[in-house]
């Protein structure tokens, strides 16, 4: 770990675990800094352009520290090779489910950053990741849906019947507001976290993601719903599509889930929780 911190000019600092998510593993450094090891299938180019280019927000993103000009680097922790990323600590906690005043705080601050990333040109950031229904895009494990299809009867009808709705406005998303992705200090967001699913996507794909984490299943919450609306207004066909948006959120974390695995990165275990939720969420839905 010191060789690695020493990258970025960090010698004898106190590392501490902070989190182990799905795709990447966190680290305290010192009380300034936190340090992330990128697990994920796709490396965090076209993330790390997204948070240095997106402007004008009433909260903090983690932008990256540069290590001779680089964003991410490789090294070795223990004798594994890894490739990490640091950025300065932002203060805050994670909201609670339920508690429904920061929920709708968690809302505006979503549509905000929404706002904010329907500025950006696609063109002018690397190539990005579409977030459009196309499960065999997903991850580069699964370039077909046959494997899934076969691995995973339960579900295979509700894979096979996600596709790209077409006629849904796209822009560039934040893909994946959870809980654990949002800061807040009391009822105010501070900062907005891991962007590693940033792409283009349906901009109402947000909010069914956010307002899905934020209630439970069959019960998204309206509060996020009402605090995101608030702050960047959705059409009467993007509301109409909410549902049937979170339905392919499921199909398409279930895929990279099952990539993962054929990666050794999960467990059969976590694939078959993954199952379950979509089958909860294809119920809630119907």
């Amino acid at each position: 770990m010191d060789t690695l911190l020493r990258r970025w000019g960090l010698q004898g600092q106190d590392v501490r675990p902070l989190t182990e998510g799905t795709n990447n593993t966190g680290y305290y450094v010192g009380e300034e800094f936190v340090l992330r090891i990128h697990r994920n299938a796709i490396p965090p180019t076209y993330e790390h352009a997204v948070l240095q280019t997106v402007t004008g927000l009433p909260f903090a993103v983690p932008t990256p520290v540069p290590a001779d000009g680089e964003t991410a680097v490789r090294g070795e922790i223990h004798g594994e090779p890894v490739l990490a990323s640091l950025s300065r600590r932002i203060p805050g906690e994670h909201p609670a489910r339920g508690d429904t005043a920061r929920a709708e705080a968690c809302g505006r601050a979503l549509g905000e950053l929404d706002k904010a990333l329907a500025e950006l040109n696609p063109a002018d950031l690397p190539p990005s990741p579409v977030w459009n229904g196309d499960l065999t895009t997903v991850h580069p494990r699964v370039p077909n849906l046959d494997v899934v299809l076969d691995a995973l009867p339960a579900v295979a009808p509700i894979l096979a019947g996600i596709g790209p709705l077409l006629d849904l406005p796209q822009q560039i998303i934040h893909g994946d507001f959870a809980l654990t992705n949002v800061l807040m200090v009391g009822d105010r967001v501070t900062a907005i976290l891991d962007f590693e699913t940033a792409g283009l996507g349906y901009r109402a794909l947000d909010l069914a993601v956010g307002r899905y984490f934020f209630g439970e299943v069959g019960h998204p919450s309206t509060a996020f719903q009402r605090g995101y609306l608030e702050a960047f207004p959705l059409t009467d066909a993007e509301l109409a599509a909410l549902p049937g948006l979170e339905l392919m959120r499921e199909a398409t974390s279930l895929v990279h889930w099952y990539g993962r695995y054929l990666d050794g990165q999960t467990t059969a275990e976590g694939v078959a929780a993954r199952v379950e939720r979509l089958l909860g969420v294809s119920e809630a839905t119907r």
